[in-house]
């Protein structure tokens, strides 16, 4: 089994989308695109969509409010060296950084941050051992 798509509900679509797209260098599926939706490629045929509120009906989801922070995505450079660079693309695009990167106890050297809607993700590289 594999993660092969993950679908945030969004107020702006198109702005969230054009900031995965301008701030992580992610690609739009272009073929996707409608004024309800927007999806781009993370990576190892992995998506991540886009959706208006209006999604909520066709997956018998009724209204929620906001209750904080419940999932965060992390998106895997290359190297420790990628990392600063990300953040400053990720934050140049719009993006708010929580927590400066560090050393993980799980061998990462990681940032945090939150995307212009508010889902938190996070910036990683494997610790070279």
């Amino acid at each position: 089994m594999r993660l092969s798509y993950t679908t945030f509900l969004a107020r702006d679509v198109a702005a969230l989308a054009t900031f995965y797209v301008e701030g992580l260098g992610l690609d739009e599926v272009v073929a996707s695109r409608d004024a309800r939706y927007r999806e781009v490629e993370a990576g190892d045929g992995c998506l991540i969509g886009f959706a208006t509120e209006t999604a909520r009906p066709f997956i018998n989801l009724p209204e929620e409010p906001a209750t904080g922070t419940r999932s965060l995505l992390t998106f895997s450079v290359d190297t420790v060296a990628d990392v600063a660079p990300a953040v400053d693309r990720a934050v140049a695009a719009g993006a708010e950084l929580v927590r400066e990167a560090i050393e993980t106890a799980f061998g990462q050297y990681q940032a945090v941050l939150r995307d212009p809607e508010g889902n938190v993700f996070r910036l990683s590289a494997a610790i070279a051992t």
